[in-house]
């Protein structure tokens, strides 16, 4: 076993040294806990306006009431 290779295990055998690896691991690999920004939020919900309408044609053809 290298000598990194053993340096890296113990690291991981001390639990301040290992919380302290996967904190900024996780804080790394999580897109989630970006924050939104405006142009995310704009495209958000221009999704939620389409939606919207589609539900609302959705709709109007169940009822018979759709006029182009």
């Amino acid at each position: 076993m290298s000598a990194k290779s053993k340096r890296i295990l113990a690291l991981l055998n001390d639990p301040g040294q290992k919380k302290r690896l996967l904190e900024a691991l996780n804080k790394d690999t999580m897109d989630a806990a970006a924050p939104i920004g405006n142009g995310e939020m704009t495209i958000l919900k221009d999704m939620e306006s389409l939606n919207q309408e589609h539900e609302q044609y959705m709709q109007d053809l169940k009822g018979g009431s759709h006029v182009e």
